[in-house]
């Protein structure tokens, strides 16, 4: 029987992991032209046009909140464009470690 707090709608509900990568755009990052690892990052999250903005300010951070077997597909697909990134348990998450 898996622990509740390793069940993954309990994660879902409690967005107890956060993806969080550790890259920062270019003061003048223009996605088309710039890094790579930024295109593939926009790719990967499928953020959308009017989403980059956001996205721009919230690098380097915390980019997706959710269960981690959500998560982990995720950060394997930025990894493998290069994207530093990492999974962390949220810091107020009351689950124990």
């Amino acid at each position: 029987m898996t622990d509740l707090h390793e069940d993954p709608q309990w994660e879902r509900a409690r967005q107890s992991w956060e993806l969080v990568v550790n890259l920062a755009p270019a003061a003048d990052s223009d996605p088309r032209h710039g890094d790579p690892r930024m295109r593939w990052l926009i790719r990967v999250l499928r953020i959308k046009r009017s989403e980059r903005a956001e996205l721009w300010t919230r690098l380097p951070g915390v980019v997706r909140r959710g269960a981690r077997v959500d998560l982990l597909p995720i950060a394997e697909a930025l990894r493998e464009g290069s994207v530093p990134c990492e999974l962390r348990r949220r810091v107020d998450d009351p689950s124990p470690r």
